[in-house]
């Protein structure tokens, strides 16, 4: 009958739709496995409105190998052994949405040449603003896999023929590497300094000198930067140094006629700013290190002296009877009498006014008119290795003696004593090689970059301490960048958490897609039909009855 051939017909339109809707939620991508893992940031300041460092932190990319033809918007993941300034430039150039380069849990398995592409990289990115965002990550296991199979399955790029490459596209996984924090923002920058002095009681008035390092770390990103040479081992021997000098005027009868001033300050790699701050204010009132440093004979400052070599470097040549030309004196002296087979270089280089990025820490001090140098391990300030990430030991041998020849040629210049017989610091009165080690150690393992650090930060209350068990008046100074003209400037956002997303390539979904429609259309096709097929059938049916 008319009334049951319609039930039939709705009942096949019914089945039909429900096919289709099965097979539609079929065809729907599944879940997607997700993995997290910590990035840290490359670095982002501004010295007197002048940016430097990583710009962004957008990620939200497809992943790519570094040998990819295509980079443009990828996520370009790279190796320790795959970096170099030449591959990091091209990516920039060719604008790459991000780059993600991992680096091995334990850095002591890099070989020299990783460790020198690195620190050329390093110097190079720093130098100037990058609009390309960069991350660093230790290797893990799940990353690693991404990186191989990025690597080795889905460059299609490089296939052979076409056809080659549609088959990886379908037989080939993706990633997607995802961020979901907001822009960086500037922070409440703020840097430090940890003074104290050493004062004879001799009279009211008396000749000084100062003794300099910068205690906080830098790198290509702050919580990589470990920074146990430069200047790790400078603060560690100024502390040391602070030790031996204390006993030597804690005898008031034969204490020497010196003032000392000690100084450890923050901003060291950002053009010594918190130094040059400190010294600003202090000139600019009447306070007694303002004073004490306007008649300050010398100022030593103490940059990497953890290693081979041992460098005095000054804005020009001391000329005989000047502070310059005694400390120079006293210093090699205390070599030749303490180990005969260290020689200091005395190095002139005139400061650059020019260049508003200082080369050395006493070119602080010398604009300022008062005699200083540095000395450090490092023959130039352009040597490789300054800005090192992986700067993570010292020579704890070197590290001893250029702490034993420094402080003795600081005893010896307070001491008025030029006699090549005479040590002063040596039998009871030597560097303790052990509370050097652990000085290093302490420092090297934690975060002290300066856009890290507060008021209580764990290396700040170190120094203030330390150096208050042999020094008095030690004094913890905060100097915060001006909010309508700030002359340093830190951004956030320095550490993230980026996702994984185990994704098909973006052509997949183009060809998925086709796939659907022509599937959808020959359905639509089909269920159209079915009226006429029904008519067919039932008018068939109707012939053979009769």
């Amino acid at each position: 009958s008319i009334s049951s051939w319609v039930r039939e017909k709705q009942w096949y339109q019914r089945r039909v739709r429900g096919s289709i809707f099965t097979i539609v939620v079929l065809c729907a991508p599944a879940a997607i496995a997700v993995h997290e893992f910590t990035a840290y940031r490359m670095n982002q300041y501004s010295i007197s409105n002048r940016d430097y460092g990583c710009k962004t932190n957008m990620v939200n990319f497809e992943a790519r190998s570094v040998n990819a033809n295509v980079v443009t918007r990828r996520c370009v993941l790279m190796s320790m052994g795959e970096i170099s300034v030449d591959r990091m430039r091209e990516l920039i150039a060719h604008k790459a949405g991000s780059i993600l380069i991992s680096i091995p849990q334990n850095t002591s398995s890099l070989t020299q040449d990783e460790i020198d592409n690195w620190n050329e990289v390093e110097e190079v990115l720093m130098e100037q603003p990058v609009d390309t965002s960069v991350f660093f990550t230790y290797e893990q296991p799940h990353l690693n896999d991404i990186y191989h199979e990025v690597k080795t399955g889905l460059n299609s790029d490089h296939a052979a023929t076409a056809a080659a490459a549609l088959g990886n596209v379908f037989h080939s996984n993706g990633y997607q590497i995802v961020s979901y924090d907001a822009v960086p923002a500037p922070t409440k920058s703020s840097l430090y300094t940890v003074q104290g002095k050493l004062s004879t009681l001799s009279r009211e008035t008396n000749p000084s000198i100062a003794i300099v390092a910068h205690f906080d770390s830098f790198g290509i990103s702050p919580h990589l930067a470990k920074s146990a040479n430069g200047n790790g081992s400078g603060v560690a021997a100024l502390l040391e140094i602070a030790r031996l000098l204390s006993k030597l005027y804690s005898h008031p009868g034969n204490a020497p006629k010196y003032d000392i001033l000690f100084l450890l300050s923050g901003g060291g790699k950002l053009n010594y700013l918190a130094s040059k701050t400190w010294l600003d204010k202090r000139m600019a009132s009447d306070s007694p290190e303002g004073a004490m440093l306007s008649e300050a004979e010398y100022v030593l400052c103490i940059d990497s002296i953890g290693k081979s070599g041992l460098n005095i470097h000054v804005s020009k040549q001391p000329k005989p009877g000047t502070p310059a030309h005694q400390m120079l004196s006293a210093l090699q002296e205390a070599a030749s009498l303490l180990y005969p087979n260290i020689t200091i270089q005395n190095i002139p280089k005139k400061v650059n006014l020019g260049n508003p990025l200082l080369a050395w820490h006493h070119e602080i001090f010398t604009v300022k008119r008062i005699s200083a140098g540095t000395i450090s391990n490092y023959p130039s300030h352009t040597s490789l290795g300054r800005l090192n990430s992986f700067d993570t030991h010292v020579d704890g041998s070197s590290m001893y003696k250029h702490t034993h020849i420094i402080a003795e040629a600081i005893a010896r210049y307070v001491s008025n004593v030029s006699d090549d017989s005479i040590t002063i610091f040596s039998d009871y009165a030597v560097p303790n090689g052990a509370m050097l080690d652990r000085s290093v150690e302490f420092l090297s393992r934690t975060n002290r970059a300066a856009v890290l650090l507060q008021r209580d930060s764990p290396v700040i209350s170190f120094l203030e301490q330390t150096l208050g068990k042999y020094i008095s008046e030690v004094i913890v100074s905060e100097f915060k960048a001006s909010k309508k003209d700030p002359e340093f400037q830190f951004y956030d956002q320095t550490e993230t958490k980026l996702f994984s997303y185990n994704v098909k390539p973006a052509v997949f979904d183009l060809f998925l897609a086709i796939a659907v429609f022509v599937y959808l259309g020959a359905v639509y096709l089909f269920v159209k039909s079915v009226p006429v097929m029904m008519t067919y059938a039932y008018q068939l049916r109707k012939l053979k009855s009769s």
